[in-house]
């Protein structure tokens, strides 16, 4: 009987592993794995199950969600953070849904013009800082005027 190579009982080795290791994957393929553990307590119904809700109740929910979010945004600390304006924007599309649900509602259309009127001013939190970096060579503030001579009467001189 001939021993083997050590080369041969290394690569028998990884030939048997990578054929064990493909079974695995091959039968976890065929078969996923029971999760084991708390099951899911929230049961999502079928869409065609659900009806659709009336639009006075999308327009009541956009407007509590965006107000919602619009408080967020202003009780944020820095007010040109991504965050803020990232609430901003979300409040300003729930209001649009609220809005397309009931054209009429006045306090959507008052509570999206102060989202916008945020936004706005968030932009220019942020922007007015960044024209200034880029502006290094203005002068901050406004140039002296040039001296000008005191107005005489010509009727007062002598």
């Amino acid at each position: 009987m001939e021993w083997l190579l050590a080369e041969e009982v290394i690569f028998f080795l990884a030939a048997l592993t990578a054929s064990g290791l493909l079974l695995i994957g091959t039968l976890k393929r065929i078969r996923p794995p029971v999760r084991r553990g708390r099951p899911s307590t929230r049961l999502l119904s079928a869409p065609e199950d659900r009806a659709p809700s009336p639009p006075q109740d999308r327009a009541a929910l956009a407007l509590r969600l965006g107000q919602t979010l619009l408080d967020r945004a202003l009780q944020d600390s820095d007010p040109t953070s991504e965050r803020r304006r990232r609430l901003i924007y979300r409040a300003i599309a729930c209001l649009n849904r609220g809005i397309e649900a009931a054209p009429d509602d006045e306090s959507l259309r008052k509570t999206l013009t102060a989202a916008h009127a945020t936004l706005w001013s968030t932009h220019q939190q942020i922007g007015l800082p960044r024209l200034a970096r880029e502006m290094l060579w203005r002068p901050t503030g406004l140039a002296p005027a040039p001296p000008t001579r005191p107005k005489t009467d010509a009727a007062a001189r002598p």
